[in-house]
């Protein structure tokens, strides 16, 4: 059965209609980590190995150019093609890896697992295609 949940998840995704993709895990947060402002309506998590932003009740993650969201800022991303204007307006999401505001006290550490975004072939979906890596 523990096989099984990945996939019976991503068939309850997909059956939602939400436009987005599964990459094949939940990740659970045990706690909130400290946000760092970076621009109005978006804040990134303080010095993490990763550049993770938040903003409109979601995580957000960059992987070469596209746009990924989650509940977690651990894992479960999903793509997203027309991601909120605060976020497409990051020009360098790497600049923010361990970024630390000035006088920057650490409260609550993020957890250090990171589960990278499964990512796919976006132009050859738009084509009704699908073409997945690691």
């Amino acid at each position: 059965m523990s096989k099984l949940l990945p996939f019976l998840i991503a068939a309850a995704l997909g059956a939602c209609g939400g436009g987005g993709y599964y990459s094949g895990s939940v990740a659970v947060s045990a706690s909130t980590p400290d946000l760092a402002y970076v621009a109005p309506g978006v804040s990134v998590i303080a010095d993490y190995d990763q550049p993770v932003f938040y903003s409109n009740g979601y995580y957000w993650y960059n992987e070469n150019g596209y746009w990924y969201r989650s509940s977690y800022y651990t894992g479960g991303w999903t793509y997203v093609d027309s991601p909120p204007i605060a976020i497409v307006r990051i020009q360098r999401p790497y600049a923010y890896v361990h970024y630390r505001p000035h006088n920057y006290v650490a409260r609550n550490r993020p957890v250090h697992r990171f589960e990278r975004p499964v990512v796919r072939d976006h132009r050859a979906a738009r084509r009704g295609g699908y073409y997945r890596t690691r």
